[in-house]
């Protein structure tokens, strides 16, 4: 057989097995490779876009309405024996604090940990898994985390300001006559080795402090009067590897230019790497990607009168009074790095003002509105509770309200 016939009996074997093949796969019901790589994909396609929908929708609805999910009593008495009550978000529920002790009850009702203590002035600093609870003018220090009070702590001076960071370390600032101390505590309650004397012929005397996550990093404002005229600055602290390299002080970097003719107030550390210092003209954000050389990132000016301020891990939060009837306050919305997310016009008279995920909550005892981190407004209603405390649940379109001794779930509609 020569080799033309060979090539032309190859070529048929090879169109009979082609025919078979299609029609077992016909006959078994399969479809062919590629027609369901086309099916699955074209299917993967619908799945995203059906999802894209109602995600879209879901963040563009606006509810007025709520149902209660559950409500539980936080705790046991008559709340109205005590003088002074405050709560705070931590673990996605509550502190309950007031001058006679704390409890954290957590996102599902259930109370944690109690403490009782006595106190004249408790105040508190939350960061992660960890709280501090202090007793201003005096000198006890209680360390909690979600599971148990970790640590109690004696300072040796009157306590004005503290910060927890996230490893449970607790700064302090403590004075006396003569001066302001910066210490340390453990979160078992220990003494750091630590103590950081401002004077007002110094830095000055130290308006605020954040302690950054990790405990190793600390920001101070600092506030001290030259002749006739205040000066404000803030100061940047290391106190891990970094800082050993530094001077007793721990100092790696210092700002001054940037508030001069303004007094700066609250600091706050967002992250390890991000922070800011606001000041009565605006809100400067810092970066310690380099440890040891911290700088301005933005410097964001208002010519309106700063309100109120509010932070959470990623956000921070303005609200800025306005000459204005119809709007008496704006509302600013900025990342952490200083990226303005909205701006939104407000004709809301609130008296709280928190950002808790991506929700900015402001409210009054017994109404609210709340918007998105991107300025769409979410919800508004009038409440049934007297609400001191609202908390973004797990849940989509969940939300905690906490007050009056009580703790309820709604599911906004």
């Amino acid at each position: 057989m020569d080799s033309r016939n060979i090539n032309r009996e190859k070529r048929k074997r090879q169109l009979r097995s082609s025919i078979v093949n299609s029609q077992e796969a016909s006959s078994s019901g399969r479809i062919p490779l590629p027609r369901r790589r086309k099916a699955l994909l074209a299917i993967f396609a619908v799945l995203i876009i059906a999802a894209l929908a109602g995600f879209l929708y879901l963040d563009n609805k606006h509810y007025t309405g709520y149902s209660v999910v559950w409500e539980k009593e936080l705790e046991q008495g008559n709340p109205g024996t005590e003088s002074f009550k405050g709560y705070q978000s931590f673990g996605g529920g509550v502190i309950s604090y007031s001058k006679d002790g704390a409890s954290y009850t957590d996102s599902s009702g259930k109370i944690i940990w109690e403490r009782s203590y006595e106190m004249s002035n408790p105040i508190i600093s939350v960061c992660g898994d960890y709280a501090a609870i202090a007793d201003r003018g005096s000198h006890n220090i209680y360390i909690f985390n979600k599971e148990v009070n970790t640590g109690a702590a004696e300072a040796v001076l009157p306590i004005t300001k503290i910060s927890v960071s996230g490893q449970g370390i607790v700064y302090a600032v403590l004075r006396d006559s003569e001066a302001d101390y910066i210490t340390a505590f453990n979160n078992d309650g220990s003494a750091v080795v630590l103590s950081i004397k401002s004077v007002l012929t110094g830095d000055g005397y130290p308006f605020d402090i954040a302690v950054s996550p990790d405990g190793t990093q600390l920001i101070s404002s600092y506030y001290k009067v030259e002749g006739s005229n205040t000066v404000s600055s803030v100061i940047f602290r290391n106190f891990g590897d970094v800082g050993q390299s530094t001077d007793a002080r721990k100092v790696v970097g210092g700002f001054s230019e940037e508030f001069k003719g303004h007094i700066a107030g609250r600091v706050n550390f967002s992250d390890n790497t991000y922070s800011q210092a606001v000041y009565d003209g605006g809100i400067v954000f810092f970066s310690t990607k380099v440890l040891t050389s911290p700088e301005i990132i933005k410097n964001v000016s208002f010519e309106e009168e700063i309100n109120s301020i509010a932070f959470s891990e990623d956000y921070v939060g303005v609200i800025l009074n306005q000459q204005s009837a119809e709007a008496p306050y704006r509302l600013e919305i900025y990342k952490k790095n200083g990226a303005r997310l909205s701006t939104v016009e407000l004709d809301f008279r609130y008296d709280s003002f928190d950002i808790s995920g991506n929700y900015v909550f402001l409210y009054t005892a017994n109404s609210c509105k709340v918007f998105t981190v991107g300025g769409k407004e979410k919800f508004s209603t009038d409440f049934d509770l007297q609400v001191s405390k609202m908390i973004k649940g797990k849940l989509p379109g969940e939300i905690m309200l906490v007050g009056n001794n009580v703790m309820q779930k709604i599911k906004m509609r």
